[in-house]
Order: structure tokens, then sequence, then C-alpha cells
């Protein structure tokens, strides 16, 4: 893939011909005193994976640090490459800073530097790939240098440069309008389940007070068995989507296929509530809505509302930082804790009357529906970012 008005032949260059390299070191940490300067230094878990701007400094040490370690000052711009621990990590930086051993940094390179950047990035992610799984640990520093990479004259890296720059920026922005989103669903979500944001009926007062109520009081168990041995699809909780096949959750392969016994799986109907006992914590828990004659694993707790509740609102507030206090005062086990629907049947919460559950779930589903949104625009750019590198890089 070229851009318009470039006709010329990319030419194969060693990388160990396109700048200066450098290695770097870990200054002691025993001696605090040369941590407490102004020069940046970095370390693998700084830099983002597919992201070659995110350089995270938030440690800085001092002339005397570098003189006594193995570090070196990196003069901007610099071109940051992980070779062990966290390898394939590229990164580019306008910022004069050092690194740790894990690093090969380029610098006073001889063609545009984030151009570089963004060929190397792809370069090492294929390396990287390589050695994953293996008893390799990282790419030697010779390995590295002598890579052969095909680079066009300066005005088509210019070019390249600038247009995947622009992704970038996109992405960057898109990541910012879902990180806002998110904040705002947790502020308006914390000042909801506390009583300090209430809904006006339509006569613009508020509604009657929530009465406090236990989660067994609004719930039924549900262990509906698949005694008949029946074929139905197999779903697990995912902690992000809810219930999903099973066979996405375990490359393709679902229970039935593994030999298991699915007589003791519970048949799911719509509208019934799923939950890991051993992960609610984090998130486990599913809602079927539309989902009908499918089976999940007997570890699974299941239940459904009763009619004056308003399941969406459940779903909500059993998100919250509020249920998950509740969950810890309330689980049990040894090595791993367990809220069994015993224990969750006891956990107490505030209830609204019917229309302001509904008012409340409406409004919080607004906002994820917004996220999710977002999140998919994201994943098209990112998609969009993959196919250009891959296009141009071959």
């Amino acid at each position: 893939m070229r851009f318009p008005g470039f006709t010329e032949e990319w030419e194969v260059n060693e990388l160990n011909a396109l700048g200066e390299f450098l290695g770097g070191g870990t200054p002691s940490s025993s001696n605090e005193d040369f941590w407490r300067g102004s020069i940046p230094w970095v370390s693998s878990s700084d830099l983002s994976e597919g992201d070659i701007n995110s350089v995270n400094i938030s440690r800085f040490i001092t002339e005397d640090a570098i003189s006594n370690s193995a570090t070196k000052l990196c003069s901007a711009p610099v071109i940051l490459i992980v070779s062990r621990v966290g390898v394939g990590k590229v990164a580019y930086s306008e910022k004069s800073l050092c690194t740790s051993q894990d690093f090969l940094n380029i610098i006073n390179f001889k063609c545009n530097g984030i151009f570089l950047s963004y060929l190397l990035s792809t370069e090492m992610k294929k390396a990287a790939s390589a050695v994953q799984g293996t008893s390799i640990k990282g790419i030697s520093s010779v390995e590295i240098k002598s890579k052969k990479l095909y680079v066009p004259q300066r005005n088509e890296q210019t070019k390249i440069a600038s247009f995947l720059s622009l992704i970038d920026e996109r992405i960057t922005t898109q990541n910012k309008i879902i990180k806002e989103l998110n904040v705002l669903k947790t502020t308006i979500t914390k000042r909801i389940f506390s009583g300090q944001l209430r809904f006006k009926n339509a006569s613009g007062d508020n509604y009657v007070d929530w009465k406090t109520k236990k989660l067994g009081d609004v719930t039924t168990l549900i262990n509906k068995r698949n005694k008949s041995n029946e074929k139905l699809p197999v779903y697990s909780i995912n902690n992000k989507l809810g219930f999903v096949p099973q066979s996405e959750q375990f490359e393709g392969v679902d229970s039935e296929d593994r030999g298991y016994d699915i007589t003791l799986y519970k048949i799911i109907d719509k509208n019934t509530f799923a939950y890991n006992p051993a992960r609610i914590n984090v998130g486990s828990i599913g809602y079927s809505g539309n989902l009908e004659n499918i089976i999940i694993s007997s570890l699974y707790v299941c239940f459904k509302t009763e009619e004056f509740v308003n399941d969406n609102f459940i779903f909500q507030y059993l998100k919250t930082d509020f249920f998950n206090k509740e969950v810890l005062r309330n689980v049990e086990g040894g090595v791993r804790d367990y809220l069994f629907y015993e224990n969750f049947a006891r956990i107490k919460f505030d209830l609204p009357c019917v229309e302001e559950q509904r008012k409340i779930a409406d409004y919080l589903s607004s906002i994820d529906l917004k996220v999710d949104i977002e999140n998919q625009f994201l994943n098209k750019l990112e998609e969009q970012k993959k196919f250009l590198l891959q296009q141009m890089f071959v």
C-alpha cells in the first residue's frame, strides 16, 4: 500500500546503520539519593504495547546515579525498544531520558524517527510473537541491530509518519472520551445509590422514600436442572459481557465436548440472573434478557426477581461499589471466598418505587449504551491502524 505520488522503491537497510545505540541499567534502589534527581528514568512497564506515544515518566534519577550504574542518558529524540522483560514494546520520546537494562535505545537516527518507531513496532511485535511460549526470555541486541528493514525516501517516511500519528491522536482522544464517560457513570451511580440524587415524578416532586430490603426479599433462587440431558447451547459468565457461549470462553470447546456430565447443568430461561459465587466481586454476573433454553454450569448461582423489581435497576445496583462492600461482609470460605445465595439473600439495600427504579435504570443504561458505541468506534480505529501497519510495512 502506497500513498499517491510515491513510486520509488523502498531500500533495504540494516537497522544498525540507521542510528546510534545505547543500552540501559538500573541505579541501586538502596541509595535513595540516586532517585531524587530530575532526569527521567523508565522501565518496560512504563510503556504500552502498540502505542509508540505512551511513555509514563514517574521516576527521576541524578547524574550521580548515571555515573554509578549501567544506565545511559539518551538525548532526545530517542526510540525505546524493549528487548527483554516486556519484549516487543516500542516508543518514541521527545524527552531525553534513561532506561532500565531491558531496553535497547536509538538516538541520532538517520531517518524520520516517528516512521522508524512505527516500523520497529511492527517488526518487534513479530519478533516477540516468535519467542512467545519458548524458553527464550528476550531478543538480543545483536539480533535487533541486524534486522533488515525496507525504508522509503524521506518525504514518504514523513507522509506515513504524519498519517499514522493522526490515527493515534484520534485513538488517544477516543480513549479520553470513554474514560470521561466511565467517570461520569461512576460519579452519578454513587450519588444515586447514596441518596444524594433523586429523580422526580410527573409533578416535579420526589418519589416516596426508598425502603430497605434484603436481596432475598426481591429475588427467587432458580435451580432448574438439565435432567433429560438436552443438547442445549452451553454458556458461561464473562466479567465484561455477561452471558457468552462457553466455546468463546474456552477456545472453541464447551463442556459437552470435554465429556462433562451436563445433566447437572442449569437451564436458563429469559430474564434470569446468574453469577459466579467465587468471582462476583470482580463483576462475574450476567443477565439473560431474551436468551432462553441455554444451560450453564451447576457452579453458578441463578435467580429471578419479583414483579415489583426492575431487572435493569437490580443489575445496575449489582455493579456498584455499595454492593461490592456488602459482598466482602458476607463471603465465606478458606483459600477462596464465596458468596452463595444464602449469604447473597441477606444483603440489605435500599429500593425505590418501581417508577423511580425504571428512571434510574434507563438513565444509567443510556450512559452504558454511549460507552458501548464509543468503544465500538475505538475498536474500528484500532483495526484500521492495524490494517494500515500490515499493508504499509509488509
